[in-house]
């Protein structure tokens, strides 16, 4: 019998889609100018970066920047080019999952320690290596700008001019004045961050102050309304007519300008991802021999209320892939579409060993589902399963890789929020690999997709942390709770606190931890203290650094293992506790039964 194949036709429409996709993305034009004037040389700078590859224009967007030397120094030529390249060169470098804040914030902390230290070494004032410098990234429907020292944004919008930056200068006369802040100035770096909702038609201006110190806004203004505005204008020219005007006006300063014309913006991101995923159909419950596109179905992994799991081989590659479709019971469910949506975008972006890798989709599919990387091997639930009573020596490298699949989302700003047994994969080398983005979440994305409300919890409650369970926002430090609980049972074959009780999650009680040793009277009580230290109630009790916590799983650490031996005894031994007081209780009734009878 032929397998059933699943395959999507080919439809007229079809360029017409790729054409309406493309006219839905960021589209922006640049063009700007910058001369020495009457102050030579010249020490401003600019750069521009509008990708054309469309996932670096939609996850990181276009970065303009512009900088300014101080004139004290002879070498600020060098401060200002560096820091306009180098912020353009290392964004783009930075994990789609972080932020556009994170990436620029660790990108200027960078410059700056550079700048710096560069000229502390040299010891001369006039070699400060000191630049005012603003930069904007417009990602999606957003500006964000980033800023310090003199140079401005300014935004028309429908004949008005708005000034988004404030100077940071201090007046010593009417004429004179310094920076207070600007990039290489100290060795603590103080950012102005301002994010601004941007419109298609909008225009940014990026002044330096031989521009808006020669001309009043109002000038500007009426410049910017006679110029701009009309079709196939040449923004470089209109650039180069503003710096005329400046000099014209008198300006003795390096004079320079920057355009950014908004044309085109995507479609809130997350509507349009999710606009596009509704076009695709949820496939049908699969079986062994059927066919979905260029994959043929061999094995069933698992087939549930929320999701499949499938073993399939592409006829492509003839390499074994995990297909994960979502449920049809969900398929009006906008929280489980939209999680799964993230899932796989997450997924896209890991390329570390540790993490399950989920692959872009590279033809057209008209069905919704993820392809992830075949880890051959059993989930650690098996495992423990198979292992009741583990020794700390069977232990220890499954912990370190976990830890170490742990610390890849970590470097990219994601929080998973279902670490348990269930979503770590051991192989036969007892490597550790994690799974099931589901419930992540990555701050990158949110900026793009914004925030679907969840009105319950989500993954498995008996290992999310108290914080979480109350309605807080889960954080890399709730991700720390949940592997602390993991190995804990892993240990123990138990949960070190009370089962959460899913009718009413934020009653539930974790402040009662209950020792290993209540379980296992051979574990020692320091590698019992760094798990109760890992799975804290308390967040700011909680693991740091996870180096630390892989640490105090190889070593003993005594400051923790001190701690634990003079925790009251209820907490570390509360059987032995128990039987002590009922002991001292029942002596207690035998003398008073003895006074009552000798009365």
């Amino acid at each position: 019998m032929k397998p059933e194949v699943l395959s999507t036709p080919y439809m007229a429409s079809h360029a017409a889609k790729e054409s309406e996709k493309l006219a839905s993305r960021l589209v922006v034009r640049a063009g700007g100018c910058s001369v020495a004037g009457r102050k030579p040389p010249n020490q401003d700078a600019f750069a521009v970066k509008i990708p054309t590859n469309l996932s670096e224009l939609k996850h990181k967007g276009v970065v303009a920047t512009i900088a300014d030397g101080v004139s004290s120094s002879e070498v600020s030529q060098k401060a200002s080019e560096t820091s306009v390249t180098e912020f353009i060169n290392d964004y783009m470098d930075t994990p789609n999952t972080w932020s556009v804040k994170d990436s620029a914030g660790a990108v200027l902390k960078s410059i700056n320690h550079w700048l710096f230290h560069h000229a502390k070494q040299d010891g001369e004032k006039s070699n400060a290596m000191v630049a005012a410098f603003t930069g904007v990234v417009v990602k999606s429907n957003t500006a964000h700008l980033f800023h310090m020292g003199d140079c401005r944004v300014y935004l028309l919008r429908d004949k008005t001019l708005t000034q988004l930056t404030q100077d940071h200068r201090r007046y010593t006369s009417k004429t004179q004045h310094h920076l207070t802040r600007a990039l290489g100035i100290d060795s603590h770096l103080e950012v102005d961050y301002k994010l601004s909702a941007v419109q298609a038609g909008d225009v940014l201006l990026m002044t330096t102050d031989g521009i808006h110190d020669a001309l009043p806004e109002n000038d500007i203004l009426s410049f910017l309304n006679e110029s701009l505005g009309r079709d196939n204008e040449d923004l470089e020219a209109i650039a180069s007519k503003l710096v005329d005007g400046a000099l014209a006006a008198g300006s003795d300063d390096n004079i320079s300008c920057l355009f950014l014309a908004i044309d085109e913006l995507p479609k809130a991101a997350f509507d349009e991802a999710f606009r596009h995923r509704a076009e695709q159909v949820i496939p049908p419950v699969l079986s062994e021999g059927q066919q979905i596109d260029h994959f043929q179905i061999k094995r069933v992994i698992y087939s549930g209320s929320r999701s499949h799991l499938y073993l399939a081989r592409s006829t492509k590659d003839d390499k074994q892939y995990v297909l994960k479709m979502p449920s049809q019971n969900f398929a009006d469910d906008e929280v489980y579409l939209s999680g799964f949506i993230r899932e796989g975008w997450i997924g896209e972006q890991v390329r570390k060993r540790g993490v399950m890798k989920i692959h872009t989709q590279t033809w057209q599919s008209r069905f919704l589902y993820h392809v992830c990387d075949f880890v051959e091997g059993m989930t650690l639930r098996q495992w423990m399963l198979d292992n009741p009573t583990p020794m700390l020596s069977q232990i220890r490298p499954l912990a370190k890789g976990a830890i170490r699949s742990m610390r890849v989302l970590q470097r990219m700003a994601v929080v998973h929020r279902d670490i348990k047994p269930d979503n770590l994969m051991v192989d036969k080398d007892m490597n550790v690999v994690l799974i099931d983005y589901g419930t992540a979440q990555a701050q990158g994305l949110e900026e793009l997709s914004g925030h679907v409300e969840e009105s319950y919890p989500v993954g498995d409650l008996n290992y999310a942390a108290p914080e979480y369970l109350k309605g807080n926002k889960a954080t890399l430090s709730s991700d720390v709770y949940s592997l602390g609980v993991t190995f804990y049972e892993m240990l123990t074959g138990h949960l070190p606190y009370k089962p959460v009780n899913a009718s009413n999650p934020r009653v539930s009680n974790r402040q009662t931890y209950t020792p290993a040793v209540v379980f296992r009277p051979d574990v020692p009580d320091w590698f019992d203290a760094a798990l109760k230290k890992a799975c804290h109630s308390i967040p700011a009790a909680r693991y740091d650094v996870l180096s630390e916590f892989e640490q105090d799983l190889l070593t003993p650490n005594r400051e923790l293992e001190k701690a634990s031996q003079q925790r009251a005894m209820i907490e570390k031994d509360p059987v032995r506790f128990w039987k002590g007081l009922s002991v001292v209780l029942f002596s207690m009734v035998v003398l008073l039964t003895a006074l009552l009878v000798q009365a």
